[in-house]
């Protein structure tokens, strides 16, 4: 009695193999279905990579397929040694956005940079009297006209944030305030971290400062470490730049 199809039961083990199968003779209408939606998986641009997430069972036979959407400018930390057997990355071939970190970079490791550009806030005013220095927005504060008076010197995150809770025990930044002088010698006479002297041991290069330069500019560079909790080594010194 000749079979009209032929089931598993009916075959042995092992006893078809690939070379008693015609070429073509197996059509997409006689395998299973797998559940997996006719689509394309993979790919994405512009910042945002598009993964194909891909399930087999034991035998290896795919069961299902998704695409996964990530973000390239979402990660929290990039671990470069998974980027390259060097340990090496070019950050611009990550994406060319300027803008990519807006927040904090950490780098374990020495750096080598072709150049570094750091955020100056240009005031258009002269110092003078309670200044507040934002660390997270800028490096150098510029006041480019003359001095108005005397001045001491707030540093701290910014209006919301502490630098006590923006720095790590055994960081440090340095900070640089640049002061343009006119006829009289105005000059920094004090410093403070989160609005208190408290805490801080401060030691200027040479000697402390009792005048300010005239006719000229007045730059402040002050390294700051913190060595605990609220407990900061200030480390100062003045430039005078003559007309």
């Amino acid at each position: 009695m000749a079979l009209s199809k032929i089931t598993s039961q009916s075959i042995q083990d092992e006893t078809i193999i690939p070379t008693d199968i015609l070429d073509y003779s197996i059509t997409s209408n006689q395998l299973s279905n797998t559940g997996v939606t006719a689509t394309t998986f993979g790919g994405g641009t512009s910042g945002t990579v598009v993964v194909p997430v891909i399930v087999t069972d034991i035998a290896g036979r795919i069961t299902s397929a998704a695409n996964q959407s990530l973000s390239l400018t979402s990660f929290g930390t990039v671990d470069v040694t998974a980027l390259a057997s060097s340990g090496k990355v070019n950050v611009f071939s990550l994406q060319s956005n300027t803008s990519m970190f807006t927040s904090n970079l950490t780098v374990t490791g020495t750096t080598s940079l072709a150049q570094a550009k750091e955020k100056v806030t240009v005031t258009g005013t002269g110092a003078g009297g309670a200044i507040n220095f934002d660390a997270l927005t800028q490096a150098i504060v510029y006041y480019n006209s003359s001095s108005t008076s005397n001045f001491t010197v707030n540093f701290r995150g910014d209006s919301a944030a502490t630098l006590n809770s923006v720095m790590n025990v055994g960081e440090s930044l340095t900070a640089v305030v640049v002061s343009t002088q006119g006829a009289s010698s105005f000059y920094l006479t004090g410093i403070t971290i989160d609005g208190t002297a408290t805490g801080l041991t401060t030691r200027w290069a040479s000697q402390v400062p009792a005048s300010g330069g005239t006719s000229g500019i007045d730059a402040y560079s002050i390294t700051i470490i913190k060595t605990a909790s609220a407990t900061f080594t200030v480390l100062a010194s003045i430039t005078k730049f003559v007309a």
